[in-house]
């Protein structure tokens, strides 16, 4: 009986062992997976903060070329002011006139010598050729330009 009281405790410290081990582990993975998770969401801001663009337009003189008949085709000009080139085209960029989407098929990206492109530097100015069906009625308009990382800018411009 006496050998019992030896053995016991020896159990009781290997099960405390292990439940020691497996929290220890669990806590482990936990804070490594917290951790990645820090990392991803750390790289995706930081690529966020060296996306940037503005939208030089005049507002008070936005370029338009069209007839009664139509099309109309409004140009606005968009100048990457990050330090990461970024998606400039159809598929990755979209436009809203006073909150409406404009169609991807009623766009055109280009550089400013009228060249198409799909990328826009760092610094680099491209325009955004805005097809409509009928002029803008006269007054004040938003435009709205959303790139792939959802980073937005608007202007308010004037149609004579």
């Amino acid at each position: 009986m006496a050998a019992g009281g030896p053995a016991s405790e020896l159990i009781m410290f290997i099960v405390a062992v292990i439940v020691a081990g497996s929290v220890a582990g669990a806590l482990a993975y936990v804070t490594n997976d917290i951790a990645g998770g820090i990392r991803e969401r750390g790289n995706l801001l930081a690529d966020q903060l060296r996306t940037d663009f503005v939208i030089i337009n005049d507002p008070n003189n936005i370029p338009v070329t069209g007839t009664e008949s139509g099309p109309y085709i409004y140009t606005f000009y968009v100048k990457n002011i990050g330090k990461n080139s970024f998606a400039f085209s159809r598929d990755t960029v979209q436009v809203f006139i006073d909150g409406k989407l404009v169609p991807p098929a009623n766009l055109d990206f280009t550089d400013t010598t009228g060249k198409s492109i799909t990328y826009l530097p760092p610094y680099e100015v491209g325009e955004i050729k805005v097809r409509l069906g009928s002029k803008l009625s006269s007054g004040t308009h938003t435009i709205t330009i959303v790139l792939e990382n959802g980073k937005k800018r608007s202007l308010v411009f004037r149609v004579p």
